[in-house]
């Protein structure tokens, strides 16, 4: 029964693809809410219900647990009152963990789970900076003095920070710094030149899963035009060189991030969107191998952005998780010590 058993799994392991989780928002169901999706863009579930305003979801990295940012005030100007929730990864458990007066946004979680960074107001009205909260404790620390933080992304190696620099000079520019808060430098050697000569907007900056890559946003703003252009770079950490992914010129860019630990590139976008209303986004997948752009949610109503993508070592709902829990399990039944 034991042989029987573990060819049963090993069975299962080769039959049964792993899916991996997409979580995202959604309108479409009315109020904005959390959704998660399997990578292919099927067996959506809904996580949220509530008409308070919520935004960017994020993995933990085990797969267990969603940060995510929401407005607990009913005041319909935007950034009204954001306080940084977590709950679990089926919905449950929300819970508000910064509980602050001033507003506290854009999670990004430490890469042994324990920490979550954050953009917070609370140093002084109007500047925002990057703090960290030890999630046992609920301490918070301020780690930088910059006055205009307005998102980042923690290394997966726990080492450094990418986040968004917002000056009057540049608009908004990427920058890395040291975990530590220290060597804040810019991401790119040179500026890159805006094409119609408006003002370039670098946002959101995210880590691919081995380090070595920075993906972030690019907007150009021109006078009494609004976005003219917009582009997803990908800018190698080391050697600061940068490729602009393939995607159509007139297609309205909304959040990206990364897929497949690193492979491909999930962002939302509403095609031939420039100079277009009104802006129903789809989820797309770029695969960076070929520039193949498969879109996930054609299928589903609504408006579908702000996605993030289960990382690379997660145990959460995925078919090769539960396959793993399902052969750990019949293990310890098999065999006293656990082993066989």
């Amino acid at each position: 029964m034991r042989k029987l058993s573990m060819h049963i799994c090993l069975l299962l392991l080769v039959s049964i693809p792993a899916i991996a989780d997409i979580t995202f928002i959604s309108n479409r169901d009315g109020n904005r809410s959390i959704y998660i999706m399997n990578d292919d863009g099927f067996d959506v579930r809904r996580l949220t219900d509530t008409f308070f305003k919520i935004a960017n979801p994020r993995w933990s990295p085990d797969g267990r647990q969603i940060a995510f940012m929401m407005d607990i005030e009913t005041d319909p100007k935007p950034w009204a009152q954001y306080d940084v929730f977590v709950m679990n990864a089926d919905g449950s458990r929300q819970r508000n963990l910064t509980e602050h007066p001033k507003l506290d946004a854009s999670p990004s979680w430490s890469p042994d789970g324990k920490q979550i960074a954050f953009i917070s107001e609370r140093a002084a009205p109007a500047i925002s900076e990057i703090f960290v909260m030890e999630l046992a404790s609920r301490n918070v620390r301020k780690l930088t003095d910059i006055t205009s933080a307005t998102s980042v992304s923690w290394s997966p190696d726990g080492k450094a920070f990418a986040y968004e620099l917002r000056t009057p000079e540049t608009g908004r520019d990427i920058y890395i710094m040291d975990a530590t808060g220290r060597r804040q430098r810019p991401l790119l050697r040179r500026p890159r030149q805006a094409v119609f000569g408006g003002l370039l907007l670098s946002i959101e900056p995210r880590w691919s899963p081995d380090g070595k890559w920075i993906l972030y946003r690019e907007w150009e703003l021109a006078p009494g035009q609004g976005r003219v252009a917009n582009a997803i770079l990908i800018v190698d950490k080391t050697r600061r060189d940068l490729k602009v992914l393939d995607i159509p010129r007139k297609w309205w860019i909304g959040a990206a991030c990364w897929a497949d630990d690193g492979d491909a590139i999930l962002f939302a976008a509403v095609p031939n969107g420039l100079g277009n209303t009104p802006h129903i986004f789809n989820i797309y997948k770029y695969r960076l191998s070929n520039g193949q752009i498969t879109n996930l949610t054609e299928q589903h109503p609504g408006s579908n952005s702000d996605m993030d993508w289960t990382p690379q070592n997660s145990r959460a709902v995925s078919a090769r998780a539960k396959i793993t829990t399902q052969w750990a399990e019949i293990k310890a039944e098999k065999s006293p010590e656990g082993t066989f």
